[in-house]
């Protein structure tokens, strides 16, 4: 059976292009990045059993639990990258510090989750798939390995977060956008 034009157009062909706080004042790219960036959407559905059933039944199913995720390997070890990667601790942009105290332990502060973490990847047609993740946190441990003749890498693991004033607003978006749009330079 043949292809179709549109199922052609729609392969995705290249690596992700990732942005932290995309079409904010706060906007900046993540990146060199290295092997592209991962989306991932969990769901978890219970069954709900009932006797004389026979094992799964349509209309008898629970949506529990939704969480998304964007996995990235980044090359730059900025100090504002670091500061993503670690969001529980204490980043200093004047003195250029980053700290664990024991002040950090406990709630995480709203300061540490950025607006949204933004992935592009280009598909046949060059356009884009634009994945977003709003209330995005580094929760994943954190390594940094000085290497003789090789960069160090940053493993990032960026969950979205429900927010938890606001039940109508999206845990993730993903959209078909023409371009990649950079809304702070002038065209």
């Amino acid at each position: 059976m043949a292809l179709t034009q549109t199922q052609l157009e729609n392969v995705q062909v290249d690596y992700g292009i990732v942005f932290a706080d995309y079409g904010l004042a706060t906007q900046r790219r993540l990146g060199p990045t290295r092997g592209g960036g991962g989306f991932k959407v969990d769901a978890t559905i219970r069954d709900i059993e009932y006797d004389g059933g026979n094992g799964k039944s349509k209309g008898m199913q629970v949506l529990e639990s939704v969480t998304a995720s964007l996995s990235v390997t980044v090359l730059d070890t900025s100090m504002e990258t670091l500061a993503i990667a670690m969001p529980w601790a204490t980043y200093d942009g004047t003195a250029k510090t980053i700290t664990a105290k024991s002040a950090n332990i406990g709630g995480i502060q709203d300061t540490a989750y950025l607006d949204n973490v933004t992935m592009f990847a280009k598909l046949m047609n060059n356009e884009y798939k634009k994945i977003t993740l709003y209330n995005a946190m580094s929760e994943s441990s954190f390594e940094l390995a000085a290497k003789p003749k090789g960069e160090a890498e940053i493993g990032l693991e960026i969950m979205a977060h429900w927010d938890a004033f606001d039940d109508a607003a999206d845990l993730y978006k993903i959209e078909d956008v023409a371009a990649i749009v950079d809304p702070f330079v002038a065209g």
